[in-house]
């Protein structure tokens, strides 16, 4: 303001002589140079010429040019006077010359201030080479603090005139601001963006120039620039002073960051940075209240007894931790649990106790609880946070199973198997506690009679909680009415707890027994054995065979049974027995009689009981019997790893009464088999694990025990319950003197395995290895984890035990485990420590014992326990429990460094420790805590992890130990768990380091402007070039010394108007010259410049060699021009891609997709720069594709496709290539072809089904049981659609008004709602309709009618047949298939079929075995025998099947079997295979039936064979037999329809209607080939008139006839083939003339399959060496040689006199013995030499 009103006052009073004065003397206007914003110099600056004017007229001149000076116009005043005015910029540096004296005298002017002293000045006056005087201004000016204002006067020798000089000091902007900041900003958290009350003054000596124009920055390294903004105001009273205040950008966050510490930057126009130019701001976050209290100490689930009160602590916390109001507590309970409550401790501000009432869990019946604890703060409930925890009560052991009722009182048959029937009253216990204290053991003990309770049995063994049992008899033989003290019974059945035995509930069953007819008539031995000669006579008393019957009241009746009464008679009382005819016997018709004596009960009205013995009549002894083998009653126990040479039994026994029997025992292994856990066991874990030892009885070859004894099967082992429970031996007896028939005998053997303790507890795979953890200073009872043993031996040695042992300096009692759960949990409370020693492991070998600690009388027999150890490692999860610890022993606290220390120097290396044991929590992390010192923050810094305290410069401020701060004192934090890891908590430990500065001096070199130096080059530059010009960076420091020896070095690159990572791009070589001791930088490429066009700046830093080394840095700008080096890329569509639009909206503008938006535009990017960079589209390649799309590019690289033309059809797909080509020039345009699959839909269409009717069915009376899925329509709009399909929406719009049916919007899923009923209706229509929305109207295309069949509600089975029949024999074996039944389900439901044992009506022979004769599958229907049929039995079984299906329905049919013999056989012969005959089983038994008149009932199917006993792939044995009236229908009737030719020819017809060829069937009966002797005869015959014929009428023809001649002896001499022509039935032609292949099998040894018999006419007679020869010198061709009697016929019954029906032949079948030679005669070689 001052320099303005004097230079007015001194242009106000020369304005008179102004306009006088020419205007040559006029100057520039200057006053731009003080004008706010200061503008740039006007670009017309005039220029003058002042050629010929002197010092009168125009004194002083203007200096040569400069920017920073401005000589205004001149003011004459008078001829003796006059003013120039002159402005020049303050703090102008070196002598500035501000005018030129328009004198060219020798003599030197001189100055005279008038105002302002030259002493601040330094003006003078100085003559250069050339004789031209200047005024020099030698001293720079400070606007702020000097003089803004000079005015002096010059006078030079020889002129009048004095110039006045009138100097204006101008203001620059050259004085950094400085920002008052010395109070923290204090601002409340959440609210909007605003303007805080933080308001700070910021100075600048500047005042307008720069105040008018500042702006501030945030400066921070944690984003807060992000938050914070800085908004200035200027006051205009005072331009020298501002205020800036804080403002934030977002709501702050007080639990985030509650400190935000940050730099603010004042900028003036300059900028100007000064020491004071930043300042850091502290703004401390507010807490407002808002939010709900926080749990630190909760838990989720506690676990405790019944019956005990319990208290357990909880905190919570204000989660607004400014505030930290108490906080309160509250429970919330589910309704009647009032045993729960929580009380606030004192203050709230510790907690609170949740208190537990002891709680009966027995008689809440409940171990689970759920409540809510709450929290809210004291003065405000709405601030409140809940915490769900579960309560689990632990059940103890204090009740005792209590019996459902105390007495029971039933009576029952006696010697009855049954399930006792308690009637109403439940029959059970119930014990109230839980787990295994609810589980008892259940047994009977008896009280009346003594053992009677091994009787009876009751199940389950063990109960649980509230449980029924059931109770029957195991032993029905004891329960004797005839024993007078189990009449009535007495019986215990008690309960015990199996974890405390003391706790027992028993109660009491009284039984009577109810006599019955029971017991069977008893023979007083089991069969009667007399000899005699066979010329005894009627009358001759034979023997007494009488049965006792141990009935009360009951008396026995006996008779003789079949036809042995024609020849013997018995007394009905007494049994005795006489011979009631002569010549009854014939030793050459029979030797042995087998007489079957019947004994009946008769107390009662029956059933009655029959009983039968065996009266053996030896009339001769010839070894023809098979032996018998016994096993002993029950399965034999034997405990496992018994020794080798262990007896297992003694009484396997067999016998053979011929007299030359010799017995021998085996096992046959291959039909032996054990089981485990009802899997078979492998053959090799148990195969020859016995043996079984001869031992022949006092001598007697034909009776012999079988000791049974143990073998090793592997080194050491022999029986091994772990592999298998039962063994089931196939035991053989042989006799190895057995001349004709069965050699042997063999029943199946039961072993029972005994569970030993053989076997050590092994531990659960992984249960050592996982991973156990436990919290340092954990509460005692924390559960760790738990491990798992499992022990394979039986339920009474796999109860594993377990204990624990520290190992390893693991200290005692840490850590306990369960003895029976194995669940580990901390021991000693508080007492685990991961510090100190440091320990990361806790150390223990746990023990697994299969070891029985109960009560000795409830432990297992075998005293042996094994124990497994093993070791675990429990990890200790460290917690922060320990503080950092300064150790002064190995740093100062006060320190020196010299005042020019530079960025990084170390100032003091802080150590500290801190025990806790985890790196997170006893790593050690160092701060400087800047908010006591802000100004710290400018000068040192220290490394977070090491500690060391550097030298760290963040402004321009440099140390400076002549200014105002000599020393600095540092305040640091050790704090641990810096970044709260772990647990989150951490611990802080403040102390201070006094820093004192050294003094120092330095000096420093200068890099050339970058104004004055800049790059244009190509991108095409390579690896290797040097660019020019170069760099040359001047240090004053003293020449040809290190400290001015320059060298450089690139130190960064960055792009300018790219955005990518630079490599580096560049380096700099430094080219000495030593003689001018000058150093010049030049730019050299580091690598091929391809892909880097752009514009860059480069950093590159001048530095010298001195101690210490000083240097400078500037950016260079490096220009790259581009090359095209690129084709373009496709950004979209990428090739492949497939689009879907719409054909209607696509027709007249932008492409539209199906889902209604416009089709994304064409993109391509080029990594080229600027235009080779720049991408223009366009369609090629296919035709049709050109001629209907066209593309707009709409520049940056972008361009829209486009439909040239229309087309007709609805949808159509076209393959589009699209071109993208760029603008490159050098070394032209490349281009990139992309092809895009468009599909044009019809966006309009409506879904349509593909068929307009379908039809579903549901069940009546169902609701909400099934569904149905009905068609889905089709949608063309969905057309390869793929995520932009629409949806389909399915609705009933007609057929529904009764609301019966329900359909799925979305998936067409149709269900019924409302109950179906088929007598109402039996069939429902319904139109549905498909659309894109829910409530669109339906086009005809869109509609289905859907017919509804109603379905039956009660199925049920129903069998195929009503009737199944079967046979069975003695011949056939246990197991055998006898037939299928099968049911068929109206909806194909499983069925199960099962035997109604009530509707089983049999033979009296048969009762015994009636309840086990066969066994049914449940699944398969198969009918199985489980028999062995003997000769003694006869009649029928006949019973009804049952099939029942899911739901409970049933249906029955009619099952009958017979029991038949060899004589009602018959084999049927087809020339078909096996699987062709078994697919028409029923076809066939139906067949043969119908043409019968009678059932037939196929008994096997095998293959037939050839003469060598080859199976034929081509034909098929059928052999079944035939019923009339329920009795099978014998050989001789069957043999008298064989007869029937007609008939045969009917059913070979209907056969072949299935291309089935019956080629012959046999009987028993049947003749063999000589019977048909003159059927052949007439054959020949009939073929020889034939030849005669043939011949005479082709006499002419002599060759032809001899040759046909020829060819029909030859026929003659052949053997004539067997068979009938006229049957049809085919014969095969034998080699054993006389033998017939079809006889039923077994009654011709030549085609038994059993045994090798030799060919007897495979070899000629003629040659000598016929098998034959020699055979009429055997025995068997005696006259007087008879065949041992028939085996196979009922014993007791007889032939009559003179039938000998003993010899093999056709009739009996060969007596079904495999030959009637014996084995040797058959295994021998008849040879003749």
């Amino acid at each position: 303001m001052a320099v303005n009103l004097l230079t007015a006052a001194v242009l106000l009073a020369a304005a008179p002589l102004i306009t006088a004065q020419d205007a040559a003397t006029a100057g520039h206007d200057c006053t731009y140079m003080q004008a706010i914003p200061r503008p740039e110099r006007p670009s017309d600056w005039p220029t003058f010429n002042f050629d010929g004017l002197n010092w009168a007229t125009r004194p002083l001149l203007p200096a040569p040019d400069r920017l920073d000076l401005c000589m205004d116009q001149y003011y004459p005043q008078s001829a003796t006077s006059g003013i120039q005015l002159i402005f020049m910029d303050e703090d102008v540096d070196g002598d500035i010359a501000i005018a030129k004296l328009n004198y060219q005298g020798t003599a030197t002017p001189v100055m005279h201030f008038t105002s302002g002293r030259n002493a601040l000045l330094g003006a003078v006056i100085r003559q250069n080479e050339v004789g031209e005087w200047y005024i020099y201004v030698t001293q720079s000016q400070d606007f702020e603090e000097g003089m803004i204002y000079y005015l002096f006067e010059i006078v030079v020798e020889g002129e009048t005139l004095v110039a006045s000089v009138a100097l204006t000091i101008v203001n620059i902007d050259n004085k950094p601001p400085r920002i008052e900041a010395f109070d923290a900003c204090q601002v409340d958290e959440l609210g909007d963006a605003r303007l805080t009350e933080c308001v700070y003054n910021v100075h600048d000596p500047d005042g307008q120039i720069s105040t008018s124009v500042m702006a501030f920055e945030i400066i921070s390294d944690r984003g807060d620039e992000d938050t914070f903004y800085i908004e200035g105001h200027v006051d205009s009273s005072d331009w020298f002073t501002m205020t800036m205040t804080i403002g934030i950008q977002q709501s702050l966050d007080f639990e985030a960051n509650a400190l935000h510490i940050f730099t603010v930057n004042a900028l003036d126009s300059v900028p100007n940075i000064g020491p004071a130019s930043s300042a850091s701001i502290t703004v401390l976050v507010q807490n407002v209240e808002h939010r709900p209290p926080r749990w630190v100490e909760v838990f989720a689930v506690q676990q405790f007894d019944e019956k005990t009160a319990q208290e357990f602590t909880v905190r919570a916390i204000d989660g607004d931790t400014a505030i930290n109001k108490p906080i309160y507590y509250d429970i919330i309970t589910e309704e009647g649990d009032d045993f729960f409550s929580i009380t606030t401790l004192e203050g709230g501000r510790n907690g609170g106790i949740l208190h537990v009432a002891p709680i009966d869990r027995d008689e809440l019946q409940r171990e689970v609880f759920r409540l809510t604890l709450v929290a809210y703060k004291y003065d405000n409930r709405t601030f409140a946070t809940e915490a769900n925890v579960v309560i689990i009560i632990n059940d103890i052991n204090d009740q005792y199973p209590e019996p459902m009722q105390e007495e029971y009182r039933l009576s029952i048959p006696e010697e009855t198997p049954l399930t006792l029937n308690f009637g109403d009253q439940q029959f059970g216990f119930h014990d109230r506690d839980l787990g295994e204290n609810a589980q008892y053991d259940v047994r009977l003990v008896s009280v009346h009679p003594e053992n009677v309770a091994s009787a009876f049995y009751v199940a389950p063994e063990v109960g649980y909680q509230e449980q029924t049992f059931i109770m029957g008899t195991v032993d029905h033989a004891m329960l004797d009415y005839e024993v007078p003290e189990f009449q009535h019974i007495e019986i215990q059945v008690v309960a015990t707890d199996r974890m405390n035995s003391s706790l027992q509930g028993i109660a009491t069953v009284y039984i009577d027994l109810i006599n019955w007819n029971d017991e069977e008539p008893i023979f007083e031995t089991d069969s009667h054995t007399v000899n005699f000669v066979e010329t005894v006579g009627a009358g001759f008393y034979v023997t007494t065979v009488r049965a006792d019957d141990r009935d009360i009241g009951d008396r026995v009746e006996h008779s003789l049974m079949g036809n042995a009464a024609e020849f013997l008679s018995i007394d009905e009382a007494t049994g005795a027995i006489v011979v009631s005819i002569d010549d009854a016997f014939d030793y050459h018709r029979q030797n042995e009689y087998y007489i079957q004596i019947r004994a009946v009960d008769t107390l009662g009205d029956g059933p009655y009981h029959t009983a039968t013995n065996t009266l053996i009549i030896n009339i001769l002894d010839i070894n023809n019997t098979p032996p018998s083998l016994r096993l002993p009653r029950g399965s034999p126990h034997v405990e496992e790893n018994v020794p080798e040479g262990y007896v297992i039994t003694t009484t396997i026994t067999a016998t053979d009464p011929d007299t030359t029997a010799y017995l021998r025992f085996e096992i046959d292994w291959d039909t032996s088999y054990a089981t485990k856990q009802g899997r078979e066991t492998p053959a090799i874990e148990f195969h020859n694990c016995v043996e079984i030892i001869t031992v022949h009885n006092e001598g007697n070859t034909g009776s012999a025990n079988g000791h049974l004894i143990v073998k090793e099967i592997r080194d050491n082992v022999t029986i091994d319950f772990e592999e298998f429970e039962v063994l089931y031996l196939t035991v053989r007896v042989v006799d190895e003197n057995t001349y004709i028939g069965d050699d042997s005998d063999e029943m199946t053997f039961t072993i029972i395995i005994v569970d030993m303790n053989d076997n050590w507890p092994i531990w659960t795979e992984g249960t050592l290895e996982q991973g156990f953890l436990v919290r340092e200073n954990a509460t005692s009872g924390v559960v760790i984890g738990s491990v798992l043993a499992t022990d394979i031996d039986g339920p009474l040695y796999n109860q594993v035990r377990y204990s624990i042992q520290p190992i390893r300096d693991t200290p005692e009692d840490l850590v306990h485990i369960d003895f029976t759960t194995g669940q580990l949990t901390v021991g000693l409370n508080h007492a685990i420590d991961a510090d100190i020693p440091p320990r990361e492991y806790l150390y223990y070998t746990v023990i697994a014992s299969d070891r029985c600690y109960e009560e000795p009388e409830e432990c297992p027999d075998d005293p042996t326990f094994w124990e497994t150890p093993g070791e675990i490692s429990i990890y200790i999860t460290d917690t922060n429990n320990k503080e950092p610890q300064p150790d002064y022993t190995q740093f100062q606290v006060e320190v020196e460094i010299y005042e020019d220390a530079g960025e990084g120097t170390e100032v003091v290396q802080l150590v500290a420790t801190d025990q806790d044991r985890e790196a997170i929590y006893h790593t050690v992390s160092y701060q400087i805590n800047y908010v006591i010192d802000p100004d710290l923050r400018r000068f040192f810094a220290v490394d977070q992890d090491t500690g060391r305290v550097y030298v760290d410069f963040t402004t321009d401020a440099v140390l400076d130990r002549d200014g105002d701060e000599p020393t600095h004192r540092i305040f640091l934090n050790l704090i641990d768990n810096l970044f709260s890891e772990g647990e989150g908590s951490r611990n802080t430990v403040a102390i201070e380091v006094l820093v004192i500065l050294l003094d120092v001096n330095d000096n420093a070199p200068e890099l050339p402007s970058p104004d004055e130096r800049s790059w244009q080059i190509s991108e095409g530059l390579t690896q290797g070039v040097r660019l020019s010009p170069d760099l040359h960076a001047n240090d004053r420091d003293q020449p040809f010394t290190d400290n001015s020896r320059v060298s450089y070095e690139v130190v960064e690159h960055r792009a300018v108007d790219r955005d990518i990572d630079v490599p580096d791009l560049f380096t700099i070589i430094t080219v000495p010259n030593e003689e001018l001791w000058e150093f010049r930088g030049e730019l050299e490429t580091t690598m091929d410049l391809r892909g880097y066009w752009g514009t860059y700046e480069i950093h590159i830093r001048a530095y010298d060699h001195g101690d210490p080394i000083l240097d400078s840095f500037e950016w260079y700008q490096i220009s790259i021009a581009p090359y095209n080096f690129h084709a373009p890329e496709f950004v979209f569509p990428l090739t492949g891609t497939t689009v879907r639009l719409s054909k209607e909206r696509s027709a007249n503008g932008p492409l539209v997709t199906v889902a209604d938006t416009f089709l994304e535009s064409l993109h391509a990017t080029d990594e080229d720069g600027l235009y080779a960079g720049e991408v223009d589209f366009s369609v090629v390649g296919n035709a049709e594709a050109v001629q209907y799309f066209e593309i707009d590019n709409l520049g940056d690289n972008r361009g829209e496709l486009r439909l040239a033309r229309t087309f007709d059809e609805d949808v159509r797909e076209f393959q589009v290539t699209i071109r993208a080509t760029d603008r490159g020039t050098d070394p032209g345009p490349r281009s990139t072809d992309t092809i895009l699959n468009v599909v044009f839909v019809p966006s309009l269409a409506d879904p349509t089904f593909a068929t307009d009717t379908a039809t579903v069915a549901f069940m009546e009376q169902e609701v909400n049981v099934e569904t149905q899925q009905l068609p889905l329509a089709e949608d063309l709009k969905n057309y390869r659609c793929e995520d932009d399909c629409y949806s389909i929406y399915y609705r009933i719009v007609d057929g529904n008004s009764e609301g019966h049916f329900e359909l799925d919007a979305s998936t067409n899923v149709l269900k019924v709602v409302r109950a179906l009923d088929r007598e109402v209706a039996s069939s429902h229509q319904l139109v549905v309709a498909a659309s894109n929305s829910p409530t669109a109207t339906p086009t005809q295309g869109s509609l289905i009618t859907v017919t509804v069949n109603v379905r039956e509600a009660n199925p049920r089975p129903i069998f195929v047949r009503r009737l199944y029949t079967a046979g069975t024999s003695t011949l056939d074996t246990i197991g055998r298939e006898l037939l299928t039944v099968q049911a068929t389900h109206s909806e194909n439901a499983p069925l199960t079929y099962e035997i109604d044992s009530a509707s089983m009506q049999v033979d009296a022979s048969l009762e015994t075995v009636r309840e086990h004769a066969f066994q049914l599958n449940q699944q398969t229907g198969v009918l199985t025998l489980q028999i062995q049929p003997t000769a003694n039995m006869h009649g029928m079984f006949e019973f009804d099947v049952v099939a029942t299906d899911p739901a409970g329905e049933t249906d029955r049919a009619d099952v009958k079997v017979y029991l038949i013999s060899s004589q009602n056989r018959v084999s049927f012969i087809f020339v078909n295979t096996v699987e062709e005959i078994e697919a028409n089983r029923d076809f066939i038994a139906e067949t043969f039936s119908t043409a019968f008149d009678m059932t037939c009932n196929i008994d096997q199917v095998t293959p037939n064979t050839d003469d060598s006993g080859v199976a034929l792939a081509d034909q098929t044995d059928v052999r079944a037999h035939l019923i009339r009236d329920d009795i099978p229908v014998p050989a001789e009737e069957i043999e008298f329809i064989r007869a029937d030719t007609q008939l045969l020819f009917t059913i070979q017809m209907a056969l072949r209607t299935r291309e089935l060829q019956l080629l012959d069937f046999v009987t028993d009966l049947s003749p063999d080939e000589s019977s048909d002797a003159s059927l052949i005869t007439i054959y020949v015959l009939a073929a020889l008139s034939a030849v005669l014929a043939f011949l005479c009428l082709l006499l002419l023809l002599t060759f032809i006839i001899r040759t046909r001649t020829l060819h029909r002896r030859l026929e003659a001499l052949s053997m004539t083939k067997y068979g009938s022509v006229a049957s049809g039935l085919n014969r095969a032609g034998l080699a054993a003339p006389g033998t017939n292949k079809y006889a039923a099998e077994g009654a011709n040894p030549i085609w038994n399959e059993t045994f090798r018999a030799p060919d007897f006419d495979a070899i000629s007679d003629a040659s000598g060496d016929s098998d034959l020869i020699g055979i009429e010198d055997l025995p068997q061709f005696r006259s007087d040689f008879f065949a041992p009697g028939d085996t196979s016929s009922e014993p007791g019954f007889s032939e009559p006199a003179g039938v000998h029906r003993d010899l093999p032949n056709h009739s009996n079948n060969f007596g079904f013995h495999a030959s009637p030679f014996s084995k040797d005669f058959t295994d021998r070689q008849f040879r003749r030499n």
